[in-house]
Order: C-alpha cells, then structure tokens, then sequence
C-alpha cells in the first residue's frame, strides 16, 4: 500500500477513494418497478477530473444501501429548477425521486426531488479546504461525498425540504436560517442553485443602457411648451437590500447631465424567468453639455433642477446578466420621459 501511495498519480486515487465508497456498500440493486423509486441522475462534473461516472455509481450504491429507495440509474440531466421542468424531467425518467452529485473545484454538492413535494427540494454543498488552483485530495471526495450524503438522507427522512428559486418557501427557510449562526451556509447554498437555475443575483450590480429623452424646453421667447427628443446614454449602480426592494443610483447623459436615485421592487412573473419592476425616484439636472440643432437657446434647464417620479421596467435574468428595458418619467418644474434597455450586471 506504501508504495501504491507514493506512485499513484491524482486521477487513480480518486478513482482508489471511489472504490472504496462503493466496496463498503451493497450493490443489489432492486427491481426498478418497485415503489419508491429512485432516480440517480447524470453527474455535473465542472472538473477535469472525468468523475462522473463513478459519483453517480456511488451516489446509486450508497442511495440503495439505506434501504429506503429502489435506486436505479437514469442517462439523463436535469433540465432546470422550475416546477414545471421538474414535472417534465418526473415523467420522462419514470420515477418520484431523482437526484444527482454536482461536482466543482470547491465544492460537492447532492441535489434530492421528490415529485409529491413540486415546490421544494434537498440540497447539501460541501467546500473543500484545498485551494481551487490545487489538486484535490481522494481523503477530501470521500468526506464531502459522505458528509453530503448523511445529511440530504437526514433532511429527506425529517421531511426537511426548502424552496425552490424564486418561490415563497425558499424565501421563508431563507429568513429562518439567517436568524441563526448558519446565515453563511445559506448563502453559500442559495448561490449555488441560483447559478444552477441560471438566475444568479447577487446584493450589488452595476448597469449600463442607452435610449431615447424627451424633455419640456423652457424658452425665454416663447411662452408655449415644447418638448425636444434626443439619444441618452445611462449607468447606473445598485444594491438589492431586502427582496423584492432595491436602491439605485445613476446618472444620464443627453443634452443634459441628469443625476437620479431610485427605489425599485421588483415583481416575479412565473417561474422568476421574467421580471417586472415599479421605482419611485427623484433626479436633478446638473449642467447641459450641449444642444440639440435647431434648438439652440429654447431647451436650457436651469442647473438644480429637480424632479420627481415613477418607472416601469422589466427584467430577464441570465446568469448574473439581466437585460433590463424600462421607462421612467419625471415631474416637476419641468417634466422629462427616459425610455432605456440595456444590461443589469451582479458583482
């Protein structure tokens, strides 16, 4: 064995430290057409270590041990984390019950389904104390394999689920957790199946947009109203400090420099795949860098200007990266509409 250790390179040790996961197992499996079936999906393996094989053959093997499941493997990937596609993915691999191993650099992680619980699942994520730019030890799979493992059987035997992204419940078990010392660990958890979910949202974002203004002109010569349109280009920066609500702050460039602060809450439609957004804010104009042609002298707003009112928006998440398109209008001394879309990034 000394000398197995000393030659062995990193790859056959893992697959040294998966053997014997699945040696100190029984490997009958039961009838796949016995109740309380279990579903051992296809393994996320982000790592170049070519794993996945061998987690969900542990992951089957230690499932059908507790005697609990009649665990069988399934050539199939979750297709995502809404409740609809959850349903869908029941069907196709004939079974109540799935789960899979998802595997980083840093971390292991075991995801549970149980299909009479359409709102909610399991999830236990394990970091590993190596750095992400060094080889992982086989010591280091095995006790997070393990470790994750006990405690999604726990939660499962204890009928302890927590929400879906996006839903109710998940805010709910996110509120009690955060009460308690393991407000890391929730976190840590809540990012990982947001990623997985493609809708990774993070406390701060910064974006930037570009559209059109359409601003009253205060003339000194003629006492009617006009309104003069012109191309804007935006920024802004945010932090989402209690869900829904965030504040923002940014500015616009058009004929005008236009400092603004808003409150925005946002609205989930479906399965959070759409967003719609109300804010509320307030800007101020504080110079004008130019002038639109054939307006010269007639749009000037006075600098300190300010300016109140509402918006509306929508939102459509992609990894981190939200395309936002929205509509804001002013009121005051003078009255300006901002229609924007561009991106909405977390940091």
């Amino acid at each position: 064995m000394d000398w197995i250790k000393k030659t062995a390179g990193p790859v056959f040790k893992f697959y040294l430290a998966l053997f014997s996961i699945l040696f100190i197992s029984n490997f009958g499996f039961a009838d796949s057409n016995s109740e309380n079936k279990l579903a051992i999906l296809n393994t996320m393996d982000k790592t170049e270590l070519g794993l996945s094989q061998s987690l969900q053959e542990a992951l089957g093997t230690a499932a059908a041990n507790t005697n609990l499941f009649q665990a069988f493997y399934a050539n199939y990937t979750l297709t995502g984390f809404s409740e609809e596609e959850l349903q869908s993915d029941f069907k196709k691999v004939g079974s109540d019950l799935m789960s899979y191993v998802y595997f980083e650099p840093t971390r292991l992680s075991i995801f549970f389904f149980d299909s009479s619980r359409p709102k909610e699942f399991i999830v236990s994520s394990q970091k590993f104390t190596t750095p992400e730019d060094a080889n992982i030890s086989s010591e280091e799979v095995q006790l997070a394999f393990r470790t994750a493992f006990q405690e999604v059987i726990s939660s499962y035997v204890a009928k302890e689920f927590q929400g879906l992204p996006g839903s109710k419940a998940e805010e709910k078990s996110l509120a009690v957790e955060e009460s308690y010392d393991t407000q890391f660990v929730a976190a840590d958890v809540k990012k990982l199946y947001r990623e997985l979910a493609a809708l990774s949202e993070k406390p701060l974002y910064i974006g930037a947009n570009v559209g059109m203004s359409r601003f009253e002109t205060l003339s000194t010569v003629n006492p009617k109203k006009t309104f003069a349109s012109t191309v804007n280009i935006g920024a802004v920066f945010g932090y989402r400090f209690y869900s829904p609500f965030s504040a923002e702050i940014g500015a616009d460039f058009f004929t005008h420099f236009l400092l603004h602060s808003e409150v925005r809450s946002q609205i989930p439609l479906g399965q959070n795949y759409v967003k719609l957004s109300a804010s509320l804010g307030v800007a101020r104009f504080m110079s004008q860098p130019t002038e639109n042609l054939g307006y010269s002298g007639v749009n000037s707003i006075a600098q300190g200007t300010l300016v109140y009112g509402p918006g509306l928006g929508f939102e459509i998440p992609l990894l981190g990266v939200n395309i936002r398109a929205e509509g804001r209008y002013y009121l005051g001394p003078t009255s300006v509409f901002l229609g924007t879309y561009g991106i909405v990034y977390s940091l």
